[in-house]
């Protein structure tokens, strides 16, 4: 029956034109990848919620283990990323909403806390702008608190995360690039408004500022106009993103970043910026597919990466903090899609993303301290929650075959 169905929907996506990326054979079963995740995700929230710090953050500085960890001295990267990998782990809670298991409601409120305390850091360096990644995930973090229960969240908590996330936006605008992007380092000559831009960062805060907008926080149109052209800039042809915003936009060399190749993670956020802020029909349901069939298909590039001490070492310059930032906004385009797509997509990403399970529950691509561990496994966890959201394919019930046509006994 699972082939049939399979086939049903493979042959339809062929019809629509869309391409088919694995044969039905190779796709787990319906049963088998839903109780895969969820064990996955069950172990991947309890490492979460093993490893909080006494003072509410997930992720520390200790324990250095990766030959990069020796170029972050300055104790303000550090706080930026506490606040960061804190932040995207109260969101996967949230995103677990009633799978979540009873402590993790606690868990939720501390990571809260200590993002309304510590959310608002400093730039940290003329060239290093990393407390970016601290604004964009602690306003996320705000803005999907804000949309919960407020009995949830408590009204003082409420009005110290609105506070918070007003205070980011504005912050926000002075860190947007003279182009209309978003980055997290800065080049010379170093201004206080950085110079430098990227398709990625920009588009995770045009995905957010919609989520701020949604829960009553005002976001300047002027500076999602900006962010929108720029992220339109970097779009090439071919479906990949320029990692960089720039004035003439380039696939560059054969073997570079900009290649398809070296953009399949980059693909999926800034489809998904394009698809949820731009205008309608600007992503097709066929331009989403074609970017995840290109990332399964290549898959073993981001994979090659994935563990590497240093940055794009790999092929394409990938680097393997591409990895779950990937993954994860691949599992918001597939939400968009028609239910017999999504079904088929499902199952795809949950195999790439458990594979990658390590036996104490956590998920990892780039050796970071012990952000790397916290931020990897609290966005598999959200991208399992999502996909088992997705209610199980009913078979319709097979009717009995009459008396005459059951197979005689002496036959089985």
């Amino acid at each position: 029956m699972r082939t049939i169905v399979m086939a049903t929907i493979l042959g339809w996506s062929v019809l629509a034109g869309f391409p088919d990326s694995r044969s039905a054979d190779s796709v787990p079963g319906e049963l088998e990848w839903r109780q895969r995740a969820a064990e996955g995700m069950q172990r991947a929230v309890n490492y979460l919620l093993e490893h909080q710090e006494p003072d509410g953050a997930f992720g520390h500085w200790r324990g250095p283990i990766g030959s990069d960890d020796w170029g972050w001295p300055i104790p303000g990267q550090h706080y930026a990323w506490q606040v960061a990998t804190t932040a995207i782990t109260c969101v996967t809670l949230m995103d677990l909403a009633d799978q979540a298991p009873e402590r993790a409601q606690e868990a939720l409120l501390r990571g809260l806390d200590h993002v309304c305390e510590n959310g608002r850091r400093k730039r940290i360096e003329n060239w290093d702008t990393d407390n970016v990644w601290a604004y964009v995930y602690a306003l996320e973090a705000a803005a999907r608190a804000l949309a919960e229960d407020p009995e949830k969240i408590g009204t003082q908590r409420r009005e110290r995360l609105r506070r918070l996330g007003e205070d980011l936006i504005v912050t926000l605008e002075l860190y947007q690039s003279p182009d209309g992007g978003w980055a997290y380092y800065d080049d010379r000559p170093y201004t206080r408004r950085p110079t430098w831009g990227t398709s990625f960062v920009t588009a995770s805060l045009l995905l957010i500022f919609e989520q701020c907008e949604a829960v009553g926080m005002e976001v300047p149109d002027k500076m999602q106009q900006r962010g929108l052209r720029a992220l339109r800039r970097c779009r090439l042809p071919n479906g990949a993103y320029d990692y960089n915003v720039s004035v003439i936009p380039s696939s560059g060399r054969l073997t570079g970043i900009n290649q398809i190749k070296g953009s399949l993670c980059r693909i999926q956020v800034g489809n998904l910026g394009l698809r949820v802020c731009g205008d309608e029909g600007e992503v097709s349901d066929q331009q989403i597919v074609t970017g995840l069939d290109q990332m399964m298909r290549h898959h073993k590039f981001i994979s090659l990466a994935r563990g590497r001490p240093h940055p794009h070492e790999t092929f394409y310059a990938n680097s393997g903090y591409f990895f779950f930032y990937g993954h994860y906004y691949a599992a918001d385009l597939i939400a968009l899609l028609p239910r017999e797509l999504r079904l088929q997509w499902w199952p795809q990403l949950m195999e790439k993303i458990l594979e990658t399970q390590e036996s104490d529950g956590s998920m990892w691509d780039y050796s970071f301290f012990s952000y790397h561990r916290i931020y990897g496994t609290a966005w598999s966890a959200s991208v399992m929650a999502k996909a088992l959201r997705e209610k199980p394919l009913e078979q319709p019930a097979q009717p009995s075959p009459r008396k005459d046509e059951r197979t005689p006994e002496r036959v089985k």
